[in-house]
């Protein structure tokens, strides 16, 4: 019997189980196909809009994204909430720089009709923003969660309703003309915790525009900002009111009211002690533009998420500033001519022109291989001598704002030949140039640099010297050094016995240079350049100075 009983009685268990989470799936199943099929794009195209566009400071295609998002949406392919959240963020982006704030005050005036619990994004809303919500909230009616509604206010009850707390503000009847209105409230200590941002809202004497503050934070359970000067430039009624938010934008507190504001009267003079914060000293009367703007805050964490601190008050996160276009490569002609510094004894010796890179022509260009006469004349004295000239093309990258790397290849003139002697006339160069100065290539002018280079070049230097030539080598009297001489020398040739040889001293062909210099921009595209090489030849040692000149075109 019980064994025939078991499994009857577990049979209907197990049927009960199985319809039910038939039942179950059937009931998530009909959940979901009642939910507004746009919810999904929706919500996407509100974390892109906000999330990113409006965060990088692209407003117009935040709002282009969202006012597609709603016409998306249509008249039934969003939940009322998911919809109100779209026109929140619309308005939101709408009050961005004050220009659109009527039409953000109907895009918040809808999300509110749509769904009354509708609220700011606090780390997204500027005082503008919050401004605005806040007359649409008046405007229609709709409440708070956690504050009072209020018709026609920003932070005050309804009428026959007791706001839940009142900001602590010692009145401020008057103020003189030109002199910041320094307003200050405390916070009731059980809100301060709670409490995310304090702003008032002011219409200024003669103005139809309210504008807003926010309130800097001080000591205890105060905060305090200055009505700036621009406002109290003239005599009338500085109106306005505050109010205290938490972090859902929520009002915890506030003093006055749109239709109900404080008031203080600006004059040309006052009967009463200056107003001032507690413990501070009354505000001066304002002397330059720059003193009139209060300081709302003091470095970017005191402002909302996409606001900076500029100035003392939180401003849109400015884009970043593409650099200048500036001419980045640069093809050059030059002329330099090279002045070495040399000197010698003995030059004109055979081992002389073997051994220390000297070269000897007589009058008639023959290569000279006498024998001088020891300590007589025969020497080059220390001195800079005008040496060889080179024309070279260059071109040159800017690779950095002040930093250009590049290279020259040329041809040097002036180089000796003669009796034998070889020259390479090739001009070749690598160098680098810094210049100074901020981003010098930005600017127009002058534009002084620094270089440094290395390459393969010869340096020729030609001097005149005069030899006696050795009486007993050429068969001269050695008691007169006028006799001539009569023997001849290794090449079969009677040397005259004075004579003026031009000696040529060969540096090179390897060289290292540092040097300075100015390029002059007259233009964007042109460029004339004035600098002075020193260089060292190797080598053949010799120090060799080469003023440049040229003319460079940058594309």
């Amino acid at each position: 019997m019980s064994a025939r009983n078991g499994p009857v009685s577990r049979a209907p268990r197990a049927l009960l189980a199985i319809a039910g989470g038939v039942a179950g799936w059937l009931a998530a199943g009909a959940a979901a196909a009642q939910a507004p099929p746009r919810n999904a794009q929706a919500e996407a195209a509100l974390k892109e809009a906000m999330g990113t566009d409006y965060l990088e400071t692209r407003f117009a295609q935040a709002e282009r994204k969202l006012r597609a998002a709603l016409d998306a949406c249509g008249e039934s392919g969003c939940s009322p909430a998911v919809e109100a959240r779209l026109l929140v963020a619309l308005g939101t982006v709408l009050a961005q720089g004050r220009k659109g704030l009527e039409d953000a005050r109907g895009a918040f005036a809808d999300a509110l009709r749509i769904d009354p619990s509708a609220k700011l994004d606090p780390d997204l809303a500027n005082p503008e923003a919050s401004s605005a919500f806040e007359q649409a909230r008046a405007a229609t009616g709709a409440g708070a969660a956690g504050s009072p509604a209020a018709p026609g206010t920003a932070g005050s009850p309804a009428e026959g309703e007791a706001a839940e707390g009142q900001l602590q503000i010692a009145p401020l009847p008057e103020q003189r003309v030109r002199t910041p209105v320094p307003l200050y409230v405390e916070v009731p200590a059980e809100l301060l915790p709670s409490v995310k941002q304090v702003t008032v809202w002011y219409l200024a004497p003669g103005e139809r525009e309210v504008r807003s503050l926010v309130m800097k934070k001080l000591r205890g359970q105060g905060f305090g900002i200055n009505v700036p000067c621009a406002a109290v430039g003239k005599k009338g009624t500085l109106r306005y009111h505050i109010a205290a938010v938490d972090e859902d934008g929520a009002i915890l507190a506030s003093a006055g009211a749109r239709d109900a504001p404080l008031v203080t009267q600006i004059r040309e003079s006052i009967t009463s002690a200056p107003p001032r914060w507690p413990g501070h000293a009354p505000p001066a009367e304002c002397a330059a533009p720059e003193q009139e703007r209060p300081r709302q805050c003091l470095d970017d964490r005191q402002c909302s998420r996409g606001l900076a601190c500029a100035g003392g008050a939180c401003v849109a996160r400015p884009a970043a500033e593409a650099a200048p276009d500036v001419r980045r490569s640069w093809v050059a002609v030059t002329f330099s001519p090279d002045v070495a510094l040399l000197s010698g004894r003995d030059v004109c010796t055979v081992a002389s022109q073997r051994s220390d890179h000297f070269v000897c022509l007589r009058g008639d260009g023959t290569r000279y291989d006498g024998t001088p006469t020891p300590d007589v004349a025969n020497d080059v004295n220390l001195g800079f001598a005008l040496a060889t000239s080179r024309v070279t093309i260059a071109y040159d990258r800017l690779v950095l704002d002040n930093l250009t790397v590049g290279g020259r290849v040329g041809f040097a003139a002036g180089g000796t030949t003669g009796g034998g002697a070889s020259f390479l006339p090739l001009h070749l160069e690598a160098r680098a140039q810094y210049f100074l100065g901020a981003r010098p290539f930005e600017r127009l002018g002058a534009r002084p640099f620094v270089l440094a280079a290395a390459g393969v070049a010869q340096v020729d230097t030609e001097v005149d010297v005069e030899v006696l030539e050795d009486a007993t080598a050429c068969g001269a009297d050695p008691s007169d050094r006028t006799s001539p001489c009569t023997r001849p020398g290794a090449s079969g040739r009677v040397e005259a016995r004075r004579q003026t040889l031009l000696a040529t001293r060969q540096a090179g062909q390897g060289f290292a240079s540092v040097g300075a210099g100015v390029a002059y921009a007259p233009i964007e595209a042109l460029s004339l350049n004035l600098a002075l090489r020193a260089s060292l030849t190797f080598p053949a040692v010799t120090t060799v100075l080469s003023p440049e000149v040229g003319l460079s075109l940058g594309f």
